[in-house]
């Protein structure tokens, strides 16, 4: 009887040996994983990862690739008719306020296994502005979207321009500017024609002074890098104890106006750009000094173009936090947050654990979503502590650092989040038609175009409901 009983325990080591060797045995042998992934190059990754995710977990993975303009109503439709189809979802932090009853809060995995994720390692920027609703982890972080401000630092050395730009305001040339106001002496200074002199030397093309990325659907972005430093010290979108849209008071009229003014220091035609034109007159033409975007020029920092002039010194990117207001002999810079992709586990998943083992392996502290990170062709920005202090990504890019650290540094001031309520896109648009009419010159003052934008919003808060948008509202603090 003994010897049949370790013969039997012998075969059933055998058996458990050849099921691991067989890929069974698995903690999620057998379980399909269906994730929406953003089309394009975005999907690269969950592809490569595939077979990594299978061999460890036993988790077949099955993608979905939607497009960008359709993945809001694909998505909502599937959440809000509750049919599972989907375990994880990519989308817009700011869409949680339609998101949120149909996402599984986080919290408990993250108790569970001690914060294997790493949400201790994503910078509270990138928590509050993204993945925290509510005092609850909704989300974890896919791609760490912010801006900084660029400039031509090449240009901001020159003694000759220096010397000039004093004699001319006053004070010295700021490097990097620091207030708006700043900005708009130095567009004036720096916009020359062709054939006249910058850097002593002649200009063989037209140079402006500062461009935004001006076309009408993004504009807003641009509008509210001056709306929010404009009314500090206590920046809101809305009054949170009334709803009231603080959209048109002083502070958010000043801002326009700035806009206003910089338009006389910017390229023809930049009423119509989107990234492309901003980022090629700006890096491939370099007829811009400064401006305003996302972070791919500070990655792609030694890509810069040389000055137009005759023979042009050194390129050189400048990188900095985006101006910000001095009031009362204070400075106050915001670095606005945004609203980028993240990724959700489904309450309606049928394999919650398995998803959330797919969320750590893909976006989790770690060398698999570093490799990623550090794929320019991908398009994820960096987001962790660990990504910033990267040895790997300085040793793989040389010259990488000072990007990353000046990046690191604007977002560990003062943050700033996007619109996050139901209809956000709705408001944001009526924003962003408004600013793009008065900028055209459909409207006389700056005022008179945001007053319509106050009118609107507040319709839209009676539209949703206004204690409904004033509890979301809250949650976005």
């Amino acid at each position: 009887m003994k010897r049949l009983m370790i013969i039997i325990v012998c075969f059933l080591l055998i058996l458990s040996f050849s099921l691991l060797a067989n890929g069974q045995g698995k903690p999620f042998d057998g379980i399909t994983v269906t994730a929406a992934v953003h089309s394009g190059h975005q999907v690269a990754p969950w592809y490569s990862e595939e077979g990594n995710i299978k061999e460890k977990y036993g988790i077949k993975l099955n993608v979905i690739e939607i497009t960008q303009d359709e993945m809001y109503s694909r998505e909502f439709l599937e959440l809000t008719q509750r049919t599972g189809v989907y375990d994880i979802i990519q989308y817009n932090s700011a869409w949680i306020g339609d998101f949120e009853p149909y996402v599984l809060p986080l919290d408990d995995y993250v108790t569970k296994d001690n914060d294997a994720i790493g949400y201790s390692d994503i910078l509270p920027a990138f928590n509050k502005a993204q993945n925290i609703w509510g005092g609850k982890r909704v989300s974890t972080t896919i791609d760490g979207d912010t801006f900084l401000f660029y400039y031509r630092k090449d240009l901001f050395k020159d003694e000759g321009e220096k010397s000039a730009f004093k004699a001319k305001f006053g004070y010295e040339l700021p490097d990097p500017p620091k207030t708006w106001q700043e900005v708009v002496d130095i567009a004036k200074f720096f916009t020359r024609n062709k054939g006249e002199k910058l850097a002593g030397r002649t200009l063989i093309k037209d140079f402006y002074g500062y461009a935004d990325q001006a076309k009408r659907g993004r504009v807003y972005y641009w509008y509210l890098f001056r709306f929010v430093p404009f009314n500090a010290p206590n920046p809101h979108y809305f009054n949170p104890d009334t709803m009231e849209p603080n959209i048109n008071s002083l502070g958010s009229i000043a801002a326009l106006e700035n806009m206003m003014e910089l338009l006389k220091y910017s390229p023809p035609g930049v009423l119509g750009w989107e990234w492309d034109e901003l980022y090629k007159a700006a890096m491939g033409d370099g007829t811009v000094a400064m401006w305003i975007h996302w972070t791919d020029e500070g990655r792609g920092f030694d890509k810069l173009t040389p000055l137009p002039i005759e023979n042009p010194p050194l390129p050189e990117l400048g990188i900095s936090a985006t101006p910000g207001v001095e009031l009362n002999g204070k400075l106050y810079q915001f670095t606005i947050v945004d609203s980028a992709w993240v990724g959700s586990i489904c309450k309606d998943s049928k394999n919650p654990d398995a998803a959330y083992e797919v969320l750590k392996h893909m976006f989790g502290a770690g060398p698999v979503n570093l490799h990623y990170i550090m794929d320019s062709t991908i398009g994820w920005d960096a987001f962790r502590y660990s990504h910033f202090n990267s040895p790997e990504w300085r040793q793989k890019v040389p010259g990488i650092e000072k990007y990353l650290e000046i990046e690191l540094e604007a977002l560990e001031q003062d943050s700033y989040p996007m619109l996050k309520i139901p209809g956000a896109f709705e408001y944001t648009d009526v924003l962003d038609l408004n600013v793009s009419k008065y900028l055209a010159g459909d409207f006389k003052t700056a005022k008179e175009a945001l007053d319509v934008v106050a009118s609107k919003w507040s319709e839209l808060n009676n539209k949703f409901g206004l204690n409904k948008q004033k509890e979301f509202y809250s949650k976005i603090w």
